[in-house]
């Protein structure tokens, strides 16, 4: 297991731990385009350079797109494509509003990339149950052929409570290559026996052509006794999954969703020798709102990857200037884990 310190928050280069490498906020708002908002990252190291899908909107259109950042360090990125994001609402469609946690990985000779899209606003109350998970593919990572319909969709997101896992909504997805596949996870709201009501899970998918998958399954939930569901609603659950396979073994790491209101509150992490079953929990969150001044109001979306020995972590947050939250993306590196 990955066994992290979260640092002391002050977002200098190092914490209390010695395990900590760097410790720092990487893209703030406006960075890149005025009106910009960081959000959702999803890093790769591929050919020589990190690669960087992230979520933006424009100054609070309620149009999410998703941009292409590349850096030589893993630490300064630059906006590619002419500062145009790489993926776009398609109008008339499934995802006419937005597209967003955008997911990315390598295989079988393409790029695949995985995001959420909708076809109403963000600020729309039931905008979640409009969520399905779509895919596209490129031969560059620049320019994407998107499949016509979803990967995942709610089985009945409008109906009475029929205990499927991911009835009211699905998400947030994370790939990864493992076993000559793609294990493909998601966030996922439905109600469940165990709890009494609606818990928020992580499923999967898998393909072994990346256009053929098999049946949705639930293999992530919390452990109630870190993170309680029936004693008073403290916790929903899990969202915003980001899969790496580490020494063999399928790490997920996750925000941790307070239910009342929807906060995502902290970070974790599990793994797994098959991806499935099995699931070792850390007894402690990675991360917590309180870890940064600037994810005061919420921290979510890691996104780790090994490089040179040392583990380095994504993740986004924000805070509120007055009426307006301040989106950014931060970076945390350890060389123990």
């Amino acid at each position: 297991a990955a066994a992290l310190s979260c640092g002391d928050g002050t977002g200098g280069d190092d914490g209390p731990g010695d395990n900590i490498l760097y410790n720092q906020k990487i893209i703030d708002n406006d960075d890149f385009f005025s009106g910009s908002h960081w959000n959702d990252p999803h890093v790769l190291y591929r050919d020589g350079r990190f690669i960087m899908y992230a979520s933006s909107d424009l100054s609070w259109n309620g149009v999410v797109k998703i941009y292409r950042l590349t850096s030589d360090d893993g630490k300064s990125w630059t906006i590619i494509n002419g500062g145009s994001p790489v993926l776009e609402p398609s109008a008339g469609e499934w995802d006419s509003q937005c597209v967003e946690t955008p997911a990315v990985v390598y295989f079988d000779g393409e790029y695949h990339m995985f995001y959420t899209g909708y076809d109403v606003p963000y600020s729309d109350p039931d905008s979640s149950k409009q969520f399905s998970i779509g895919h596209a593919t490129s031969p560059d990572g620049i320019t994407w052929t998107k499949d016509a319909a979803p990967v995942v969709s709610p089985t009945d997101a409008y109906a009475d409570p029929n205990l499927d896992f991911n009835q009211y909504v699905v998400g947030e997805p994370a790939p990864v290559v493992f076993n000559g596949k793609i294990y493909l996870y998601f966030t996922a709201v439905g109600a469940a026996a165990e709890v009494g009501t609606t818990w928020q899970t992580i499923g999967l998918v898998t393909s072994s052509d990346g256009t053929t998958w098999d049946a949705p399954r639930r293999v992530l939930t919390p452990d109630l006794a870190q993170y309680p569901r029936t004693t008073g609603d403290q916790y929903i659950g899990f969202s915003t999954p980001n899969a790496v396979v580490i020494d063999g073994k399928v790490h997920l790491y996750c925000d941790v969703v307070l239910n009342d209101p929807w906060i995502q509150d902290r970070i974790h992490h599990a793994y797994s020798a098959d991806g499935e079953s099995g699931w070792i929990h850390d007894s402690a969150p990675l991360l917590e709102r309180s870890s940064y001044s600037w994810t005061e109001s919420e921290i979510r979306s890691p996104s780790v990857l090994e490089y040179n020995d040392d583990l380095y972590m994504y993740f986004a947050g924000h805070y509120f200037e007055g009426i307006n939250p301040v989106l950014c993306i931060g970076l945390i590196v350890y060389d123990e884990y």
